[in-house]
């Protein structure tokens, strides 16, 4: 007797003819069963049970002992937990139904070759378990030449690759040139530049153009930001690039505003340290500006001056050294006090050599 249960209903979306699916059943019933019951036992959740049938069907008339199981245990072969392996495959269900020999291991062998250790597979397969759907030679050789030709060193391209796994899913025609040629536009000429960029933050390929790294860029100029102080912060903070304007950088921007600084000095302290655009303005900007004008009774324009106040930590490098310098009656500049590490400090204002380590810059 057949009980009419998910597994019918997804079949249904395909065959409405109940009699269809009892006459399935009797042809594959115990390849179905083997490999749903396989899945459950291996501590797949019946939600994720649902999800893989939906996204692969052929999923049911997978012999489990052939193929489900073999597939199963290369993955734990390659470091991938145990514990992580039921999400893994509810993610990518394509993975237990891979060749094992033409298919799964040699692209998995090309990986480790890649990187080195076979643990760094296994981490790139829980971030991306599509990583190993693409072929080597059709999709991993070609991008590995291509990022090349963007100036990444050949040494560092399988780390790009670990940082961003997906990037193997990208069309390079539809989807990287495209970002290139943005980028090359924006200012970043040299290959040292694009591959330095890119060595960096290589998810930057992932954001659309249209809807996210053009409208950033736009935003940036209406700082009042130059074209090569834009292009500057793409090489160096490329990060910020991705961020949505209006939700990200805009309320900093707005921030800063509101502590009576113009938009020039916003514009200064932005192409001065780009990242003042993404800090927290409850746990760092703040509480460094109120040091700033409250405790060391300096003007905000001081900051403007020295906008890489921002990227020191306050509680490691600022408040400890204005506290050594107002204790000997040392006035100086912000840029003078906080842009040498603790011994040059130390040596400029002639103190006593302290134990304390306050060279770490950001708290966040």
């Amino acid at each position: 007797p057949i009980s009419y249960s998910w597994e019918y209903s997804l079949w249904g979306t395909c065959h409405t003819c109940v009699g269809g699916y009892k006459r399935w059943c009797e042809v594959m019933g115990g390849h179905r069963m083997d490999a749903l019951q396989f899945l459950r036992e291996k501590g797949v959740e019946e939600v994720g049970i649902k999800k893989m049938v939906r996204r692969c069907l052929c999923l049911h008339t997978a012999p489990a002992d052939e193929r489900l199981q073999p597939n199963w245990a290369f993955l734990e072969e390659i470091g991938i937990p145990g514990r992580k392996l039921p999400s893994v495959v509810s993610r990518c269900p394509q993975l237990l139904l891979l060749d094992l020999h033409e298919k799964l291991r040699p692209t998995a062998e090309c990986l480790a070759s890649l990187w080195g250790r076979s643990a760094q597979v296994a981490a790139a397969v829980v971030r991306y378990p599509n990583i190993l759907l693409h072929s080597v030679e059709e999709k991993l050789c070609p991008l590995l030449a291509f990022l090349q030709t963007l100036g990444i060193p050949e040494t560092r391209v399988g780390k790009v690759l670990l940082i961003c796994p997906r990037l193997v899913s990208y069309s390079i025609e539809a989807k990287l040139q495209p970002t290139v040629t943005f980028l090359w536009n924006l200012g970043v000429k040299s290959r040292g530049e694009m591959g330095r960029l890119l060595a960096h933050s290589p998810n930057i390929m992932g954001y659309s153009i249209e809807r996210r790294l053009q409208p950033t860029a736009e935003f940036l100029k209406t700082l009042g930001l130059r074209d090569e102080e834009i292009a500057k912060l793409a090489i160096n903070f490329p990060h910020i690039l991705c961020r949505d304007a209006n939700k990200a950088l805009r309320p900093n921007v707005d921030y800063l505003c509101g502590v009576g600084l113009d938009s020039r000095q916003v514009a200064a302290l932005i192409s001065g340290y780009p990242p003042i655009l993404t800090k927290s303005t409850k746990c760092s900007l703040q509480p460094k500006i109120d040091f700033l004008v409250r405790v060391m009774k300096r003007a905000m324009e001081e900051a403007v001056e020295y906008p890489a106040y921002f990227g020191h930590s306050l509680c490691r490098r600022i408040q400890p050294r204005h506290r050594k310098l107002q204790k000997k009656g040392i006035t100086c500049s912000l840029e003078k006090m906080l842009s040498c590490n603790q011994k040059k400090f130390v040596d400029r204002f002639c103190l006593q050599i302290s134990h304390q380590h306050d060279d770490d810059d950001d708290e966040e």
